[in-house]
């Protein structure tokens, strides 16, 4: 075989592997999308929250306005305290990726972290127990349901994983269903 040849035989093969490549990322991604589309939501978008909870629960006129008032509450707190952890990350990031990185004021960062973290999962517990306290019997077990998912969405604490795939809540007609086969 001459040189040619074996050039042409590479490029060839090159072409055929990129090729081969391009086609399994697009069949891959649009995997995915069609995939995502059919998976539960079980996270609680963050500027639909009330839409959602009224979808889920069932929020009753009456209730409106106190689901509204915990769910201001709630997002307002919610919001300062993620943009201060933002802030945070974005400075431990600057300190370790610095000439000298600080660990003093690296742990002081992270214990300042972890404490944000400790008032965004009292802030959610409060904001729990409030729409806990406005809720029916069947609103409560939603509720329950609801956030047991959003906070554990891997299954690790209950054994079960994303979707309710055991004794959790499944999408059917617009509410959250408890899975009454388990």
């Amino acid at each position: 075989m001459n040189k040619t040849a074996i050039y042409i035989a590479i490029i060839i093969f090159l072409l055929v592997t990129n090729v081969a490549t391009i086609v399994t990322i697009v069949a891959n991604n649009s995997n995915e999308e069609e995939n995502s589309d059919n998976r539960p939501v079980i996270e609680m978008p963050r500027d639909r929250r009330m839409g959602f909870f009224h979808n889920q629960i069932g929020i009753r006129d009456d209730q409106r306005p106190a689901f509204l008032k915990y769910n201001m509450r709630f997002s307002e707190k919610a919001g300062q305290l993620n943009y201060r952890m933002v802030q945070l990350r974005h400075r431990m990031v600057e300190e370790m990726a610095s000439e000298n990185p600080d660990t003093v004021l690296l742990k002081k960062i992270a214990s300042d972290f972890g404490n944000l973290h400790e008032e965004m999962k009292i802030l959610t517990m409060e904001y729990y127990f409030n729409l806990k306290s406005v809720s029916d019997e069947t609103q409560r077990e939603r509720l329950h349901f609801l956030f047991r998912d959003m906070l554990d969405p891997e299954g690790h604490i209950y054994g079960r994983g994303r979707g309710g795939a055991g004794r959790g809540l499944r999408r059917g007609g617009g509410r959250l269903q408890r899975d009454i086969n388990n």
